[in-house]
């Protein structure tokens, strides 16, 4: 980065999924507060890496021995009155950014509906309870 440069990349984040690029984004901290105007920038790479048997996960994992529970989660959450589940840890899977918001919308939609007929809304109105 050049001493004085006032943007490096246009945006606040900046994906790279090759596998040649070393790390996995750029963040650019100005961009996200775009009523301050500081004299340089602050760029943050990240780094990707790897989950290991001690770590804990940083998405849910259908792991084998958590199907078990997994289903009792479903079977309780469905039971539930006045509840509804939404989004990578109400609905227990990972879930890329533009699935979780389609999801949100269709269980906004679900919800207001559900609440114009007098019914409570379902546990999982956005279909994510699979």
């Amino acid at each position: 980065m050049r001493p004085g440069c006032r943007d490096a990349q246009g945006c606040a984040v900046m994906n790279y999924p090759d596998a040649g690029v070393p790390f996995t984004r750029i963040s650019e901290h100005r961009h996200f507060a775009p009523w301050e105007d500081p004299p340089g920038t602050l760029l943050l790479r990240e780094y990707a890496q790897g989950c290991g048997p001690g770590d804990p996960p940083f998405y849910p994992l259908r792991l084998t021995g958590d199907q078990r529970r997994l289903d009792r989660y479903l079977t309780r959450a469905r039971a539930a009155r006045g509840v509804s589940f939404l989004g990578r840890l109400g609905t227990y899977r990972y879930l890329d950014m533009d699935v979780s918001i389609a999801e949100a919308l269709q269980a906004g939609a679900a919800v207001a509906a559900s609440l114009r007929q007098g019914q409570p809304p379902a546990a999982f109105p956005g279909g994510g309870g699979t």
